[in-house]
């Protein structure tokens, strides 16, 4: 169902650069059907803004917890609007 999917800001924290982590999402959320994007913030975070199934967004959270040697020590979430022309997951730089 349409109304399924949700697209979401999320904001990882913890040793999330310079660890392969934009390479895992970006993997991970081709892998899962997911659109978005990732970039690396100045302040050392990690931004994605990720679209598709909440579900699914889930499984790629739980699959980069489980990513070494990346550590997401916390993620803040937002909800955003959807974006309907959208097709792939990429890299921001």
């Amino acid at each position: 169902m349409e109304n399924d999917i949700v697209r979401k800001k999320l904001i990882f924290k913890g040793k999330v650069q310079f660890v392969g982590f934009r390479f895992q999402a970006k993997y991970l959320a081709d892998t899962l059907g997911l659109t978005g994007y990732v970039e690396n913030l100045d302040n050392g975070d990690v931004l994605m803004e990720v679209q598709g199934r909440e579900q699914t967004i889930d499984d790629l959270i739980v699959c980069l917890h489980q990513r070494k040697p990346i550590r997401i020590d916390s993620i803040e979430q937002e909800y955003l609007s959807l974006r309907e022309k959208e097709k792939e997951f990429r890299y921001m730089w």
